[in-house]
Formats: C-alpha cells, structure tokens, sequence
C-alpha cells in the first residue's frame, strides 16, 4: 500500500520516509499511535503528505491537515470495510448540495481514492486561521461580545432552511469563523429537499442548535429567535415562541440522553480500555502514548519527582502533573479498609460518578474543570480504588479573588452575577454541589469555574431540591461573613435568584 510514516515533517520537508504503513496497520490506529504519514491518490500525480493528525475513529476514518499539490488542505480518508464508499458519498452529495446552494463552504480538491483503490478519500481547501464556531463560543469571555458573531450564524442558518437543507447532526463544531465569513463544513448528515423547510421543521432544528448555548442563555435565545424570525419574513405568534421552547427542552433531554451513553463507551468522542484487572475510559481528543501509559499506571503518577501534592485526605488524594506539555489534576479515591471496600465494591465508583457529573455540567454549559479521563481498578470484577484526571484550572480561589479585587466594583460586582447564574444553572438542572465554600470556586479571566463535585447530588424532586438548595445557599453565604461589602452584594443577588426560580 502507498502509504508512508514521515518523520519530522512540515510543509518544507516532507522527504525523511521512514518505513510502508499496511492498509490493516491504519485500520488499528488510534490517534497515539498514527503518525504523520504520505498517501499516493489514484487520480493525481501529486501525493498527498498528511503532517497534523486531527481527529482519528479507529476501523474507520481519519480527519488529517496536509499539502497536496503545494496546498494546504483537510483531508478525510474513509476507509471502513464494506462501508467507507457509502459514507464517502453521502459526504460528497452533502458538500455538493451546499456548493449549488451557494452556501460559504470550503472547496473540495479531490475526490477519489489511494493507489491501491483501497482508502477513500476527500481533499477540502484548509481555511487557515478560522477558528470554529466551538471554540470561540467556548473561549468567550462574555456572551455580550459574541452577540454579532450569533446572530450572524442565526442568518446564515436561516438560509439553509430557506435553501432547503436540514443538519442532522447540527452543533458548533460544523462551522469556521473566518474574515471571508462563516464557513460550513461536513456534508455527512445533510438533508436535502426541494422546497424551504416549514415553519416546524425549521423551529425544531433551531431548538436543537439553541440547546447548544447552554444554560443561562434565555435572553441571548429569545434576541437570536428575533433576528431568525426576521431573515425568514414570520410573523410570530405564541404558538411559535412556545414550539421553541418546546424543541431546546427536548433537544437537550435528548443530547444529555445520547451522550450519557457515549461517554461510558469507545465512540468518535472517546475511548474505552478494559484489561483483566482495570477499565478506563479517555476522551479521544487527548488520546497519547502518554495519557495511555497514565490510565495504565495512574498509581505511577504520585511518586513522579514533580508532581505536586494538592491534597492528601483519607477519602482522596489529588496532586497537579504535567503531561504533554499541559498541566491535569489527578485525584485518587482511596478505598480506606476491607469494610469500607465490601460497602463500594459493587457500586459505581466516585470517578465514574464525577465523570459523569463533569460531562453533563459541561454538555449544559455549566463551568467545571475539563474530565480527561477516569480508571477503575478491579479485583475478580469488583471495584477497588478509582482515579479521576481533569485538566488543571489556573485561577484564584473565590475567596482570594474578592479579597484582591476589593477596590474594584465592577470587577468584583460582575464575577458575583456569574457566580449566582452558575448556581441557578445548577437550579435548573436540580442539582446542588455539596460544599460551596470559597475554595471550591476557582475564578479565571473573570469566569467562576466550580471544582471538587464528589458531593454533588442530582434531586430527583422538586421539594427535595428547594429544601438542600436553601441550604445550599446558606452555606455559601457563610464564606463571606468576615466581609460584609461581598455578603451584602451576595445577598441581594441570592433574593433575585430566589425570585427567579420560586424557592
């Protein structure tokens, strides 16, 4: 097969050949272990070099930046048995259907396969330093700033409904930011019909693409729900308002559902190692030799020369490390004796239970560290000690911050309103944490993050939940009785939430 691992390679050198790559070899691979790589192309002279590998679903695909011909590109090779031709081609009518529709995509270079007809393979334009749609609305600092970015994308995709075209698989990933405007990429879920998608079809999809904003973001939906109305010429009536709200309630029971099962499982967005005495699962993204060497020996961890000690409590141990040149937390949930062990042994483990938590905060929009990855260690099938990574979270301490911001009110005043909603985001859900004292609320770029979820408790009532919230808050307010400047300025905004959610 014409396939070739490259060593040291970039768009200057591409010349340093290391050995053949076998087609079953690239069928095996996971993002740790395929490296940059060349590929002949069946209709071209010109080969394909493959240096930054970005996203890699083993058995079949892998998303790879390159140069072909001296261009930059993407290039998605498909190469599933019995399968890959059938994906390549929904591919391609999805991409095609948005080119006649003139709709801002990124222009496709080759379509066609490797040498030996066995690998599929799509080339598309590389739009260089365009950010997506993700990861700016991830990094944003305020949703105030990202009001135009917003609702241009609410235009842009009220003229694929107009143009008849529906994303299934509609989320923020699927889109590039660039100067040249608002790039569309992934043709493989697409829809097409003849005529404009009707009004329920049309406010479905938006509700799905609205659930994604997240908690907290009703104002932000109901301005967007106005600019979309315009672009398609609607007068709105409270059938319709109510038909949204109908739709972002169900797409988001609905992502929460799907997802809870991808998280617990090997899928495109994560990847699951069982062995004779451990199971862990990883999110693919951060898939290395090294993080698969950490859920191998996640014990090894602690007596690493820079590993620096964070807590070392009876019930856990947690400690910050480097790896791959980023810094994660490691906590440890320790099994104390045998009685304790027999108690826990047939439950869920706590790192399964903050895995999960941690994603579905996230998946919502509630700030929280990153969860990496968790491992569970197994005797005869039953569960001993268990190990939780996350990414580490630079940022002071809520207490710190008040204390060091205390000549700026605006500062101050601001961090204390998105401190409120993250709780009342926590409301919505019927959640509350545990244990809000100070420390475990970090603040960085003037963005509260909450950490330490292993008394986080999901209410099942909506009395169960006001009754532990109430209480909730009363802890909360008892950080700041030394300061009564932050307990009054806190204590107005616990009224407003009150009001808000009816407790």
């Amino acid at each position: 097969m014409a396939i070739r691992r490259i060593k040291n390679m970039d768009n200057n050198n591409t010349s340093q050949v290391i050995q053949n790559l076998s087609w079953s070899h690239l069928r095996q691979a996971n993002r740790a272990s395929l490296e940059p790589f060349q590929l002949a192309l069946a209709e071209s002279d010109d080969v394909l070099f493959c240096h930054e590998i970005v996203r890699v679903i083993p058995g079949k695909r892998v998303v790879a930046f390159g140069t072909w011909g001296g261009k930059p590109v993407v290039a998605k090779l498909f190469y599933q048995r019995g399968r890959a031709q059938r994906h390549i081609k929904r591919e391609y009518a999805g991409i095609n259907a948005l080119l006649e529709g003139g709709v801002l995509t990124p222009a496709l270079y080759y379509h066609g396969t490797s040498k030996d007809r066995r690998v599929h393979v799509l080339l598309f334009e590389r739009i260089m330093g365009a950010p997506s749609l993700d990861s700016l609305w991830q990094g944003r600092a305020s949703i105030k700033e990202m009001l135009p970015l917003m609702q241009a994308m609410t235009i842009e995709l009220a003229t694929h409904h107009v143009l008849g075209i529906l994303q299934h698989d509609l989320h923020f990933k699927n889109f590039l930011v660039s100067k040249r405007g608002i790039f569309t990429i992934d043709g493989g879920d697409l829809e097409i019909f003849d005529t404009p998608l009707s009004k329920k079809e049309s406010v479905d999809n938006l509700g799905l693409f609205f659930s994604q904003l997240g908690l907290g973001t009703e104002e932000l939906q109901k301005t967007l729900f106005q600019v979309y109305t315009r672009s398609r010429g609607w007068l709105v009536k409270k059938a319709d308002v109510t038909g949204l709200q109908v739709a972002i309630e169900k797409w988001t029971n609905r992502r929460w559902e799907q997802y809870s099962k991808k998280i617990m499982r090997t899928c495109s967005a994560f990847v699951r190692h069982d062995t004779f005495n451990s199971m862990a699962i990883c999110d693919r993204e951060y898939e290395s030799s090294a993080l698969l060497h950490v859920l191998k020996s996640p014990e090894a961890i602690f007596s690493w020369p820079d590993t620096e000690m964070l807590k070392a409590g009876r019930s856990t141990t947690v400690v910050k490390f480097k790896m791959d040149d980023r810094f994660f937390v490691l906590k440890r949930y320790n099994i104390k004796d045998s009685a304790h062990w027999l108690r826990r042994c047939l439950r869920s483990t706590r790192a399964a239970t903050g895995w999960r938590l941690a994603q579905r905060l996230r998946l919502m929009g509630v700030a929280t560290a990153k969860p990496i990855a968790f491992v569970e260690k197994r005797f005869l099938g039953l569960r001993s000690k268990s190990y939780l990574l996350m990414e580490y979270v630079q940022g002071e301490h809520a207490g710190e911050f008040f204390t060091n911001h205390a000549d700026d009110q605006v500062a101050s005043e601001f961090v204390a309103q998105q401190m409120m909603a993250l709780f009342e985001s926590l409301a919505r859900l019927r959640i509350t944490h545990g244990d809000l004292k100070m420390t475990n609320i970090l603040v960085h770029k003037l963005k509260p993050v909450l950490i330490d979820l292993d008394g986080m408790c999901e209410h099942r009532t909506a009395l169960g939940f006001k009754r532990t919230f109430q209480q909730e808050i009363k802890r909360f307010m008892v950080n700041w009785r030394d300061n009564p400047t932050v307990y009054n300025m806190f204590e107005l905004l616990v009224q407003e939430v009150y009001r808000r959610l009816d407790v």
